[in-house]
């Protein structure tokens, strides 16, 4: 499935040196869902990002580039970013199997697409939730990507290396220099492809499943998980 992948470079105007690299990957990582999912031009999709806040201004970039007649079948639904700071030690949280519910019923939709979300839900039970949401509403498929646990560079901080080190070692290291808001588990917690393809695994029936990837500087920078959804599941 991923060698069926072949996402063209397109580099676009951003600022810093992240952001450029940033505007190249998420431009691939969207050839390559469209790419997972061509067949049937009236297919629906449910297009899940996150709510902008602080932390996360991340684009909806799926929207964006999508033409007309895919917007027209495609329905957005962000759902609501971690706490942090003040927030998030003083208010009392919603449990995040209840934040990962979503408000669709079974297989109403054809695909489902997940991009830059399932680091910022919690830890890995809190991220197979959400997967087994995206799941339970597809029809035909669903892909979800990420960046690289362990690429050199951290895409949501950009400090380089740092994330590399033991986790415990790495979000103390946040939390001590500015960065306080990215060293909690509920906020940040990366992923590799192992972990993906666990997470597919672990679905009812162990659908066929692969996870592709696009590199920077010759390393794999960012993973897409695609998973095929059986009629009859």
């Amino acid at each position: 499935m991923k060698n069926a992948i072949n996402a063209r470079y397109s580099a676009a105007p951003a600022s810093g040196v992240v952001d450029r690299i940033l505007e190249s990957q998420r431009r691939k990582i969207f050839d390559a869902f469209m790419e997972f999912k061509k067949g049937n031009p009236n297919d629906t999709t449910l297009n899940i990002g996150m709510m902008p806040a602080a932390l996360f201004e991340k684009p909806d970039y799926l929207n964006s580039w999508s033409d007309q007649k895919e917007r027209a079948r495609m329905l957005s639904y962000q759902i609501e970013p971690p706490q942090t700071g003040d927030a998030q030690r003083q208010t009392m949280r919603i449990s995040r199997q209840e934040q990962a519910h979503l408000p669709f019923s079974d297989r109403a939709f054809d695909w489902v697409a997940c991009n830059e979300v399932i680091e910022h839900v919690g830890g890995n039970v809190h991220q197979l939730a959400l997967i087994k949401e995206l799941y339970r509403v597809a029809r035909k498929g669903v892909f979800v990507s990420t960046s690289n646990r362990r690429h050199p560079i951290e895409f949501n901080t950009g400090i380089p290396l740092l994330h590399l080190l033991p986790a415990s070692w790495w979000r103390g290291i946040l939390a001590h220099t500015g960065h306080r808001d990215w060293s909690s588990e509920s906020v940040l917690n990366l992923v590799d492809a192992p972990a993906l393809y666990r997470f597919a695994e672990m679905l009812p029936g162990a659908p066929p499943h692969d996870v592709g990837h696009k590199r920077v500087f010759g390393v794999k920078a960012h993973f897409f998980l695609m998973i095929r959804k059986p009629e009859d599941a």
